[in-house]
């Protein structure tokens, strides 16, 4: 009788679907699961069952000495958190049997069923149940089996049977199996006769198919996905999943698309020790029946690598190439996005340590489009070193790089550059404020390659800078409306000089304007790169102010500030662009506020006082009650971003659960400028306890990327849609409202400055 512990080789039903429920979301009341069973027996499952008494309790008993004894009558038979509830049962300790009939029940806080009859051996560890229904506890999964047999030698076999995860007065779908097998100890189980049923409707079948009994990987089909768009027609997609070994796998997706062509994708991932794992994607479409390019065979390769070669040494590759600048616009490839006008390639090593670090990398860059061609840097090495309180209070931090810059027009200049960056800084802090002087040297020759002679050979630039750094610290109590309130005034001061020196003997290899709002106020540089050095006498005063309750929690966060020009900044990009001839920067502020746990605005700008004009600015309301019930509203403003041409956009996104089975999801964006639409995306989502229906509907505009024929006619816009059936429990789960508007070009973003 202490043997009978192998009947719970039932309990491998629920490992085989563990994984996909465990991934569902509760749909409120909708879904309606068996009774939840105590935990505290979970421990004692563990032990070896000779350890766990066992009880049995019944109306009548017989017994024949010590060797059987017939229960009769509400028999119930306990052992640890198992249970077995019968109409009659016979222990038979001589013959190693346990017999039970009429309306046999077993519970083991995983699983539960209902049986007619059920016979045990506990000298072979074997089962066998009759007329069997089986529900899974925790979730909403169950069954039935006309014959159910388990052992521990041969795993469970379950003839005549059925899986679903609706209820009973629901029976959306369901699978139907002449005979599963599973078998626990391998972690996978098999089903020959297979029939998915919608509605007690076959619609598919399958003569076999294995499935995972635990978490380990499987190959197989994965859910194919259905869409429609204007520049690819009607599509289908099947992946299919190859699990290699366990630290190598592959997907392979054949992809349909009625105006084109079928397309083949494979993505191929690795894993090498803990560390060390990447992925290669291939994407191939013969003879694109729609494209107009020469070449109509499209292509897409990436490889993607990271790891540790030792305690020391790290390496990183990002490496994407495609047959055609075309490629993202017409295909919508996940690796890429179809406003991307470039593609970054890079490659890199890096030694880090406590004392000096070393990064050796090349920079490429493939344009899509009618752009200029960047430069690239093969190779960039650099060496660093930070100290802090090296001596006497005093932080030492060193920086410098070599970098080789070459560019694929060969009318545009090359050049190799050294540069050197040591830093002197002493820093004073206490909870007061802090106060920082710095000073620093910057030392950088160049040797340059001008096909037009317009840059000098040999260049050697060394310039100091002076910078001085100041921030106070205040704060007061207060109450409002019976809270209590913590209020911050922290007001901030920069002091920063940097000589002039003609640069126009240098070319522009990595420099351009870095973009301003109130924290680049407080920069020691203007551009990017180390090309142009921007001469400086200039003091920068900035105030922030934070409001905290009374759970010291950020509810309010304002700034602004402006530079004060001593001296005009003579140094720009070229003659035109660049320089500062006026004597105060653009005010900057920024305003983070959460005006309860739903509601929140946050915004930055940029306001000429000199012009009375404001130059740029963002602004956003968040009005979110859980990840289902959300909206957003943004207005972004940049003035004169290229050639006079200024951006005005509004934006309103959001998604909201109308009832705990529908579900809807918009956004759309407006060019005020151009006055037209740049995407507009919605969707309809329809969630029951065990499917899901989504229908989704959107309009981007095409990207010009050049003149050439496939862009001619622009702007216009792509308009898809597409639908999903998403049966819960076989692998797959709800998505948020978040998730749901992520699938958009301007994605909803959560609010990241303030916690609540």
């Amino acid at each position: 009788m202490t043997r009978v512990r192998h009947w719970l080789l039932l309990s491998a039903v629920a490992a085989s679907t563990s994984q996909a429920l465990a991934a569902e979301k509760k749909v409120d009341d909708t879904c309606p699961l068996p009774q939840q069973q105590a935990e505290t027996g979970k421990a004692q499952d563990k032990k070896a069952l000779s350890q766990t008494a066992i009880s049995a309790t019944a109306q009548k008993a017989v017994m024949e000495k010590n060797d059987s004894a017939l229960l009769q009558g509400d028999v119930k038979i306990c052992q640890g958190t198992r249970t077995l509830s019968a109409d009659e049962a016979l222990l038979d300790r001589k013959n190693g049997q346990l017999k039970a009939k009429g309306k046999v029940t077993f519970n083991d806080g995983t699983v539960q069923l209902s049986s007619d009859t059920l016979n045990a051996r506990t000298d072979t560890n074997s089962a066998q149940l009759d007329n069997v229904a089986y529900r899974l506890l925790g979730g909403t999964a169950r069954g039935t089996a006309k014959q159910l047999s388990m052992s521990q030698s041969k795993g469970l076999t379950m003839v005549g049977s059925t899986f679903t995860t609706c209820p009973v007065d629901d029976p959306t779908w369901a699978v139907n199996a002449d005979k599963i097998y599973i078998n626990p100890d391998d972690g996978w189980g098999e089903a020959w006769g297979a029939k998915f049923d919608i509605y007690n409707v076959p619609v598919f079948y399958f003569p076999y198919f294995s499935f995972p009994v635990t978490s380990d990987r499987k190959s197989g089909l994965l859910y194919p996905t259905f869409t429609s768009s204007d520049k690819r027609g009607l599509e289908f997609a099947q992946p299919i999943y190859w699990n290699i070994a366990p630290n190598f796998d592959a997907t392979i997706t054949p992809r349909y698309m009625s105006d084109r062509g079928t397309q083949l994708n494979a993505q191929f991932r690795y894993l090498i020790g803990d560390d060390d794992l990447g992925q290669f994607n291939i994407e191939y479409l013969p003879n694109d029946e729609k494209y107009s390019g020469e070449n109509k065979d499209r292509y897409l390769f990436n490889w993607q690598t990271t790891g540790k070669a030792s305690e020391h040494w790290r390496y990183n590759v990002n490496y994407t190439a495609i047959s055609d600048d075309a490629y993202f616009v017409d295909l919508d490839s996940p690796l890429g996005s179809s406003t991307d006008t470039q593609l970054n390639r890079y490659g890199g090593i890096a030694y880090l340590s406590y004392g000096w670090n070393f990064t050796a990398d090349v920079k490429d860059f493939e344009v899509l489009g009618d752009y200029p061609s960047p430069y690239k840097a093969v190779p960039r090495l650099t060496l660093s070193r930070e100290d802090a309180n090296f001596w006497h209070g005093l932080d030492f931090d060193f920086y410098s790089e070599l970098t080789s810059f070459d560019n694929d027009d060969q009318s545009e200049p090359t050049a190799q550059r050294l540069h050197i960056e040591p830093t002197f800084s002493l820093p004073l802090n206490s909870p007061a404020g802090n106060f920082t002087t710095e000073l620093k040297l910057y030392q950088t020759f160049y040797e340059q390659h001008d096909p037009s002679n317009q840059l000098a050979k040999n260049v050697s630039r060394t310039l100091p800078q002076l910078r001085v750094y100041g921030k106070l610290n205040f704060e007061r109590e207060f109450q409002y409306d019976d809270r209590d309130y913590r209020q911050t005034l922290e007001p901030q001061f920069q002091y920063l000089f940097i000589p002039k020196e003609d640069q126009t003997d240098i070319g522009l290899y990595d420099t351009s304007l870095l973009g301003e709002d109130y924290s680049s106020l407080f920069r020691d540089r203007r551009y990017s790169g180390l090309d142009r050095i921007s001469d400086a006498n200039q003091i920068t005063l900035g105030v922030t102010s934070r409001l905290f309750d009374q759970k010291n929690q950020e509810r309010l966060r304002v700034s602004v500030g402006q530079i004060i020009y001593l001296k005009s900044s003579e140094v720009g990009l070229d003659s035109n662009t660049g320089q500062v001839t006026t004597s105060t920067s653009a005010l900057a502020g920024e305003l983070d506020l959460r005006i309860d746990k739903s509601w929140s605005v946050s915004g930055n700008i940029l306001y000429d006082t000199e012009k009375g004009q404001t130059n740029k600015g963002n602004f956003r309301v968040d009005y979110k009650v859980s990840d289902d019930k959300l909206l957003q509203f943004t207005h972004r403003y940049v003035r004169d971003i290229s050639d006079g041409v200024n951006i005005d956009q509004v934006g309103l996104s959001g998604a909201w659960a109308i009832s705990p089975i529908w579900k809807v999801f918009a956004s759309h964006y407006e060019d005020l400028t151009l006055h037209r639409a740049e995407e507009t995306y919605g969707g309809i989502e329809y969630e029951a306890c065990c499917f899901a229906l989504r229908l989704t509907a959107k309009r981007r505009l095409n990207t010009i990327l050049s003149d050439s024929a496939e862009f001619a006619g622009q702007p216009t816009y792509d308009n898809s849609i597409s639908f999903e059936f998403i049966f819960r429990g076989l692998g797959s789960h709800g998505t948020s409202g978040e998730q749901l508007l992520s699938k958009g070009l301007f994605s909803y973003r959560e609010p990241y400055n303030l916690s609540y």
